[in-house]
């Protein structure tokens, strides 16, 4: 009996002490956030000060949604305010696990550069001196009314309806945005400094090519069925013209919900089938990164991801797919990241940094996530859609 007490006490006091290492390890970077909010705040108030005439525009944002949706609708939001002679107001980002707001600068400085935080909004801005306005017409036509908008002479706006929703982003109303926008992101876009030096300790296989592969699991197996049932096409920038080609035949169907859940929610096969395709044309291309969305609450992603390691490993399977110079040799994935403490709020956007930089991607048209690696893979002036493939 006195066996097992000892036994069972060991046991508490080894699971507190692991409990305590993740909670160490994994805890936010308080003082790097406290620090850097207090910075914009101070950089913004310098903008305001500044003698130049501004006008300003603060826009309805999404909160709290997945970390891409708000990044691709910041990005857009900036690129509008920008496109129309504004200073942005931004709004913290909205770190979804612990519905925390955390400032915006330790993800996007590219954005907060010349711009303004929220907090000091009302001081340029008071309420009274505040125009709201409504965006929102036909998807065609919403960008061009937005910019003739927000030309207008009133020097504080606030758009009060959300323009950027998701039957918008699933149109071709995007698409003439996309000149001007490939030349913002080349501009504007710019990861903090912790993202990039998370993404050069992570780099698969040093400085070898590899592909990185988006396996989009988790709970979007719903979502598609959703998809499938509204009979929606592929997302935002993966709706390109230019993509078309890039598309694992069979192309899509969107008037066919077989056709969507094939594409939305790929089976291991034809995942695999992406994979050897660009294998073969690329046989100098020997390592591979896996983007998933792996968690406790969706413990069946890692299955999933070992399978996939496994066959991509395998010296027969892999040979006898054609594969010229063997497996690969390195496969890494999202929870390999080197994350050292109070670095796993940037662990999603080191992953999108890993995908940009490789020299083959191959994403899900239904993502956002996979929606913004194009964009910013597709605004780099060595892109090359051959090296992209959406299952």
């Amino acid at each position: 009996m006195r066996l097992s007490l000892r036994v069972f006490f060991l046991l508490v006091a080894a699971l507190g002490f692991l409990l305590y290492y993740a909670y160490r390890q994994l805890a936010p970077p308080y003082a790097v956030y406290d620090a850097l909010t207090r910075s914009e705040v101070q950089t913004s108030l310098a903008v305001i000060e500044d003698p130049s005439p501004k006008k300003y525009v603060f826009f309805r944002q999404l909160q709290g949604a997945g970390f891409n949706n708000q990044v691709q609708e910041i990005l857009l939001y900036h690129h509008l305010a920008l496109s129309s002679s504004r200073v942005y107001v931004y709004q913290p980002l909205i770190w979804q696990p612990r519905r925390a707001s955390l400032p915006l600068s330790g993800f996007l400085p590219g954005v907060t550069s010349g711009s303004i935080t929220s907090a000091v909004f009302d001081k340029v801005c008071p309420p009274t001196e505040v125009k709201h306005v409504s965006l929102n017409r036909e998807l065609d036509a919403i960008w061009e009314y937005a910019k003739d908008v927000l030309d207008g002479p009133d020097r504080c706006m606030v758009v009060d309806d959300w323009i950027f929703h998701w039957t918008f982003l699933a149109s071709s109303g995007i698409h003439p945005i996309w000149p001007s926008f490939k030349s913002y992101l080349s501009q504007h876009f710019e990861w903090s400094f912790s993202i990039l030096d998370m993404a050069e300790r992570a780099r698969p296989s040093g400085n070898e090519p590899y592909m990185a592969i988006h396996l989009r699991r988790g709970d979007f197996e719903d979502h598609c069925r959703s998809l499938a049932s509204s009979q929606t096409g592929f997302t935002t920038w993966a709706t390109l013209p230019q993509l078309n080609g890039a598309v694992l035949p069979p192309a899509l169907d969107s008037a066919n919900s077989t056709s969507i859940m094939e594409h939305c929610y790929p089976s291991l096969r034809r995942i695999l089938d992406a994979i050897d395709s660009k294998a073969r044309a690329n046989p100098h291309v020997r390592a591979l990164h896996v983007l998933h969305d792996g968690a406790w609450d969706h413990p069946t992603v890692y299955l999933q991801y070992y399978k996939l390691e496994a066959a991509v490993k395998s010296l027969e399977r892999t040979l006898r797919a054609g594969w010229k110079e063997g497996p690969m040799k390195s496969v890494t994935h999202s929870g390999s990241l080197n994350v050292r403490r109070g670095e796993s709020d940037w662990a999603v956007a080191v992953d999108v940094e890993l995908a940009r930089k490789a020299t083959i991607f191959i994403g899900n048209g239904y993502s956002s996530l996979s929606s913004q690696i194009l964009a910013l893979r597709l605004a780099s002036q060595a892109a090359r859609t051959q090296d992209i493939i959406l299952v």
